[in-house]
């Protein structure tokens, strides 16, 4: 009786948990690149490739973390890596053209960042326009200031890569290692575990669920819609500006291709860790596990040959399937009798 009742309180919401099924696929795919890679004579299975996987996540967890809180809200942020493309252009001009101290340069590149979130924000929820057709306008107005930014000081007056001039602080940010692990994992890590809380342990993060699922109820318990939708859409800008940091930081450069490929993957990893794309549902270990699972994939599908184009075509196929899964999730939410 009491090893039932362990279980029942304990073990089956676990099991039931959409966590709990991501780390099982997370752990299946580990299992067939092992064998996959064993059967061609290399191994997949080691420290480095772990290393490899969280790495190569860094840049699109802030993206992934500033998106799912939006889309946690009912909201949808898509200018959020040219922001942060913009930011990474321009931390290397305040470091290398303005000749400004890099941390002078990381506060600049956050702080244009917030201005173009919040910008964001008043044409939502003043302004009311769809957040689909006001942050996409949005990112076509943060790739022109990039290339505006960058051409500033050239005599020529093209738009290029700003290098940051092997700046030793911010090497250190981009490729510097606490130990043998990267710093950029760390930092990782740590905006996971701090955005995980907020959203699932916090009054805040309980005012973002119910806005997200169930705007009318949200109004109805005086919450502030409009001042939580300005904080997320700032938020969401702001992350992308650390991404773009650790950008500028990694290529040693403000590129003015950076991040290109990383917005819908983080929206895909968003919604494939159980975000909903209609609002009111979700957390960020799931959308953490979700990244895992693109990138575990993508650097298995590299390490036993098969050819990048594919590996984007199937990743396309994932997206899709979260999508589909989603949809049909809502859809027997508000309609429970037909399910």
């Amino acid at each position: 009786m009491r090893k039932d009742s362990f279980f029942g309180r304990n073990i089956r919401p676990l099991i039931r948990h959409k966590v709990f099924s991501l780390v099982l696929i997370l752990v299946a795919l580990v299992i067939l690149f092992t064998i996959w890679s064993a059967a061609q004579g290399g191994q997949f299975f080691k420290a480095s490739t772990l290393k490899n996987v969280l790495n190569s996540i860094v840049l699109t967890a802030f993206l992934a973390i500033g998106a799912g809180c939006l889309l946690i809200s009912g909201n949808l942020d898509l200018s959020q890596a040219a922001v942060g493309a913009f930011g990474g252009i321009i931390l290397a001009s305040a470091v290398a053209n303005w000749h400004l101290p890099w941390f002078v340069g990381i506060i600049f590149c956050l702080v244009f960042c917030a201005v173009l979130g919040a910008i964001n924000a008043i044409m939502v929820t003043r302004f009311r326009f769809p957040a689909f057709i006001a942050t996409l306008a949005m990112m076509s107005m943060a790739k022109g200031l990039m290339y505006v930014f960058s051409a500033i000081g050239k005599e020529t007056g093209v738009a290029s890569n700003v290098s940051v001039n092997n700046n030793v602080y911010i090497d250190f940010i981009g490729k510097g290692t606490i130990g043998k692990v990267p710093f950029g994992i760390i930092v990782m890590l740590i905006f996971v575990l701090f955005y995980g809380i907020l959203i699932s342990k916090t009054k805040f993060g309980l005012k973002v669920m119910l806005l997200g699922g169930n705007p009318a109820a949200a109004n109805l318990a005086g919450i502030n819609a409009k001042k939580i939708t300005f904080i997320l859409f700032m938020n969401s800008s702001i992350l992308g500006g650390v991404a773009g940091v650790f950008s500028t930081s990694r290529l040693g450069q403000g590129s003015l291709l950076a991040l290109q490929t990383n917005q819908f993957t983080g929206l895909t990893a968003a919604i494939l860790g159980g975000i909903s794309f209609g609002g009111g549902a979700g957390g960020m270990g799931g959308a953490f596990v979700g990244l895992l699972i693109l990138n575990t994939f993508q650097i298995g599908m590299g390490v036993v040959g098969v050819n990048p184009y594919w590996v984007n075509v199937f990743s396309g196929i994932i997206l899709l399937i979260a999508l589909a899964t989603d949809f049909l999730a809502q859809k027997r939410a508000s309609n429970p009798k037909a399910s």
